[in-house]
């Protein structure tokens, strides 16, 4: 996809999804003002495809995003790149968190422009009721996919004293060249309002076929599958185990394990167990500062190195040890990004949906449950088929809770889930994480939210919230 977005009311891009032979042929209306978009089906039509532009954002979820997640848990060295952010220390001017922030912003601007005026565009019969509901899912998704993130970075809901403050619910479309800075003026929401606004966005993404017949049969555009994958993960954050086993019994049996793990990353637009990526090329990334599979790996920036205690999780037999983790140069590497810029960057799979299901069922019925061990199983004997988990490996509850967060971390490495699963669950960060100057960051913590940028923050006097510690 080549990302071509402008700021929010001054046009929504079309794209294509990539500038090869696979190109989805949608014409650009780079010149057009959203009130022309609104009022041409075929326009519509177009930029309702820009809305995955705006969400590879090169400094959001394009790749970055899933970096920070992971550079401030346990299973990297913290790179020297994002130095402040991976120790814990940066400041509310901090470039890399100010660029993060804006970059979700953008992404939420354009939803908010393009579900503004596609209700406009339904008023006016320029498109269906049915055309309409499905427009909206699909905004919708995007939304609330760009919601989760930014409230697991800037909310307060790990410090037991905090206000529960969440992040501002920018839900409507500003004019001209104000584009995400209005947002700013929007007050911070509670944690909860915040979570409902994102359960809400992506119900309303339910509406989505469960499938779709696009040259990635859905992986890299919404579906209800994608919807209902990602209301499995939003649940088990909240801590709503019901609601996480519904969701995830709602996916699976529909997807399938790949025949590998790495495979999910070698062939995403062809691999039956990727549920939703976001499709990227060369053109989307053509430097070495954004794309993913640039700053991992041991070419390229190869700036982010595993930790060596990270390897010691895999045995020798699990065949992840070598599919996804290299060792060279004096080091280990994450060994998934092998595509540079080519590289998709992950969002959900469903190795994580059957995981989802397995934590929730162990923390709902608080035994050493059996539906979950299968689950656990499921996972790892791709990789290790001559391992069998049984109940008599589990003294209680807890040590199989444990486990399948182990299989998490081993099958979900590098893929924007490491710091979020271990604040999630309770677990501070030990001091020396890959550096001898990495500080312990015990649980719970003001440091675990990002602060909102200072730039906003004076914009925003006496609206915008800053977070404890900044």
């Amino acid at each position: 996809m080549k990302l071509k977005y402008k700021f929010l009311g001054l046009v929504l891009s079309a794209l294509t999804l990539l500038p090869s032979c696979n190109v989805m042929d949608q014409p650009y209306y780079m010149g057009d003002s959203s009130d022309q978009i609104f009022l041409n089906a075929d326009k519509i039509a177009a930029a309702s495809v820009g809305l995955y532009d705006a969400l590879q954002n090169s400094e959001f979820l394009g790749g970055r995003a899933q970096i920070y997640v992971d550079a401030r848990g346990l299973d990297v060295n913290p790179p020297t790149f994002f130095g402040n952010l991976s120790m814990f220390s940066p400041s509310s001017s901090d470039v890399t968190v100010t660029y993060a922030w804006q970059g979700a912003y953008r992404t939420i601007g354009e939803c908010n422009t393009f579900l503004q005026g596609i209700e406009s565009a339904k008023e006016n019969d320029v498109i269906s009721e049915e055309e309409y509901v499905n427009y909206a899912a699909e905004a919708k998704f995007v939304r609330g996919v760009v919601y989760f993130y930014a409230l697991n970075f800037w909310g307060q809901m790990y410090v037991s004293d905090s206000e529960n403050l969440g992040v501002p619910l920018a839900l409507a479309a500003y004019d001209g060249g104000t584009a995400f800075t209005e947002a700013v003026k929007v007050p911070r929401s509670p944690i909860e309002a915040c979570y409902q606004q994102i359960v809400s966005d992506l119900k309303a993404a339910e509406a989505l076929p469960e499938k779709r017949n696009d040259m990635y049969g859905g992986r890299a555009t919404a579906t209800c599958g994608a919807a209902r994958a990602m209301l499995s993960r939003v649940y088990l954050y909240k801590n709503q185990n019901d609601s996480a086993i519904f969701y995830a019994n709602q996916v699976i049996g529909k997807y399938n394990l790949a025949a590998s793990t790495y495979s999910n990353f070698d062939a995403p637009d062809t691999s039956p167990e990727v549920i939703f990526f976001v499709a990227m090329n060369s053109a989307d990334n053509p430097n070495t500062n954004n794309a993913i599979g640039q700053h991992y790996g041991s070419g390229n920036r190869a700036d982010i190195n595993v930790n060596p205690t990270f390897v010691e999780m895999f045995s020798d037999n699990d065949a992840r040890k070598t599919e996804t983790l290299q060792y060279t140069k004096n080091a280990w590497w994450c060994y998934k990004y092998r595509l540079g810029t080519r590289n998709w960057a992950p969002i959900i799979r469903y190795a994580e949906v059957l995981l989802n299901k397995a934590e929730a069922l162990v923390k709902s019925t608080n035994t050493v449950n059996t539906d979950a061990i299968a689950l656990l199983n499921q996972v790892h004997q791709r990789s290790e088929p001559a391992k069998f988990y049984s109940v008599a490996d589990f003294t209680n509850s807890a040590s199989l809770l444990q486990e399948i967060l182990n299989e998490r971390r081993r099958e979900l490495c590098f893929e924007g889930h490491g710091s979020f699963d271990l604040f999630r669950n309770g677990n501070g960060i030990p001091a020396g994480r890959g550096s001898a100057l990495a500080p312990a960051i015990a649980f719970p913590n003001n440091y675990f939210a990002l602060p909102i940028p200072s730039s906003d923050i004076e914009k925003a006097k006496g609206v915008l919230v800053q977070n404890k510690g900044y």
